[in-house]
């Protein structure tokens, strides 16, 4: 049903401008959208040749005659509809690490007259709590590891890791128990190209599309883990930097930005990739 949908936009699509009619044109915005829902069904009514042949979204009334189906094929005849799955809905939202900022939103999306109602959507009674008990344990047991990691010998870079490297230097009586202790409290997050142990506000976001903010951030850990990361950020402003006609201001960020990717490469132990490559090749 799909690959017909497809093919009908691929058809409209081909239609010379001229013999485009507004109809045409709509119906083509429609199928373009539908394209990307993930369910479909084929609209109209009667018998598939007398039907219209066009490939829609699955609205609410074709929604409930298959949940009427699908009851009936578990043998039920609990007359099943769309509007009793809002607290599936809402349970899947609330518990997808938003915070409790996301009723407020629940409430605004399921139309709800006061937040009471809102925090009975999000309940379940019947959740497995040792399921969220042994997510919890095994995000501590990987916190512990990796901030161990980090007090180790291995090279770090960032703001926060020049500062761990520091700390290196103080004895610590029990460093098992300083981290069993320590590990459940702190905040880290992966960006892509390091770690950030913000527990605040911080940058809001915008290291995750600009990396080289994070090098200098004093909330940033860069581990050996994006050593290759590094080195690809490192050929990418190398690149860049070779582009001639983009102007003095695009240029001196470029050279910026080098030196912030080569001073993160330089930290880790490791040499611009260019550099090995001339190494190689002598």
């Amino acid at each position: 049903m799909r690959q017909e949908l497809e093919a009908e936009v691929y058809e409209l699509e081909q239609m010379a401008p001229s013999s485009r009619s507004a109809e045409h044109l709509l119906r083509l915005e429609k199928a373009r959208k539908d394209s990307k829902r993930l369910f479909l069904c084929l609209n109209g009514s009667g018998n598939k040749s007398e039907r219209l042949a066009h490939i829609e979204v699955l609205g609410q009334a074709g929604s409930n005659e298959s949940f009427k189906r699908i009851a009936k094929a578990a043998g039920s005849d609990w007359p099943l509809r769309t509007h009793q799955c809002r607290r599936t809905y809402a349970r899947c939202f609330v518990e997808s690490r938003m915070g409790r900022t996301s009723l407020v939103f629940l409430k605004w999306q399921l139309k709800h007259s006061s937040m009471s109602m809102t925090q009975l959507y999000a309940s379940n009674p019947l959740q497995d709590l040792t399921l969220f008990d042994e997510i919890l344990q095994q995000r501590t047991e990987f916190k512990i590891d990796l901030i161990e990691s980090w007090l180790d010998d291995q090279p770090l870079a960032g703001g926060a890791g020049s500062k761990i490297v520091e700390l290196r230097g103080i004895p610590v009586k029990d460093r098992a128990a300083l981290l069993a202790q320590t590990a459940p409290h702190a905040n880290i997050r992966a960006t892509g190209h390091g770690w950030c142990i913000a527990t605040e506000r911080g940058c809001g976001g915008a290291g995750l599309y600009e990396a080289t903010r994070c090098p200098g951030c004093k909330n940033s850990v860069i581990d050996e883990t994006f050593a290759s990361t590094g080195q690809d950020i490192d050929i990418q402003q190398r690149e860049l930097i070779k582009i001639e006609d983009a102007g003095p201001a695009v240029r001196q960020r470029e050279e910026r930005d080098l030196q912030v990717a080569l001073d993160v490469i330089t930290s880790l132990g490791l040499s611009p990739v260019e550099e090995m490559e001339e190494a190689a090749n002598d």
